[in-house]
């Protein structure tokens, strides 16, 4: 099982809320997003797991997946590249997501049965690469989660995922429109990919936001859960 840290909103939370982090990070960098979340789920379990490997680009860092061996030019940041191209570099990465996201469904269903709560009340929260692991996790799962949320994320490994697609729960896409890191410009086509593929797919954007998670979408995906 991965490691993780966990979280009591409530006495007797009623659901689970799983936050993956990104690239190049780990829960300290993210501390201030974890730090939102606690202070606005009304009645959750919240879960923060750490990826299992030391980053490529940065031993001291963490990773779920490595990069540097798909785009060592990290042209994937570059504001010249289309979107077509940043697309099919992570396509590159598709067998590492796979494994991947079976390891976090893995988890998710560890959780659930420590913590006694179903799909129907568990909720996926990623930033970044985490963003791009919840998007594959939640449509690869054996039955649909309550909710997915992809903050400044991107549908990678999209040739691979359109042959596992097993689940299609509410998914949430946020994205900064400054963001050149995973780049604003393919949301878009994120988004027209999962319309294409039945699933129900709404997007929020943040003026003047780069690659960071801020308050104002942790407050809509904290209120979305509220009221579920």
């Amino acid at each position: 099982m991965l490691d993780y840290k966990l979280y009591k909103t409530a006495d007797n939370p009623k659901s689970l809320v799983v936050f993956l982090h990104g690239y190049n990070g780990n829960l300290d960098d993210h501390k201030y997003a974890i730090d939102w979340l606690k202070d606005s789920l009304n009645s959750a379990y919240l879960a923060t797991p750490i990826a299992p490997e030391n980053c490529d680009k940065n031993p001291e860092k963490r990773q779920w997946f490595g990069m540097l061996k798909y785009d060592p030019e990290y042209k994937r940041s570059d504001p010249d590249t289309s979107a077509k191209e940043i697309f099919k570099i992570y396509s590159g990465a598709q067998h590492d997501l796979d494994h991947r996201a079976d390891d976090i469904n893995e988890f998710i269903t560890q959780l659930q049965q420590k913590l006694n709560i179903n799909n129907a009340h568990t909720y996926l929260v990623g930033f970044s690469q985490g963003a791009m692991l919840t998007i594959y996790t939640s449509l690869t799962r054996s039955e649909p989660l309550a909710g997915a949320f992809a903050v400044a994320g991107l549908v990678a490994g999209a040739d691979l995922l359109e042959k596992r697609i097993s689940a299609k729960p509410p998914l949430y896409m946020l994205h900064g429109e400054d963001d050149l890191r995973v780049q604003y410009k393919t949301l878009p086509d994120s988004l027209n990919w999962l319309k294409s593929h039945g699933v129900n797919v709404n997007s929020s954007t943040y003026a003047h936001l780069a690659h960071r998670v801020n308050e104002d979408e942790i407050s809509k995906i904290s209120s979305i859960i509220n009221n579920a």
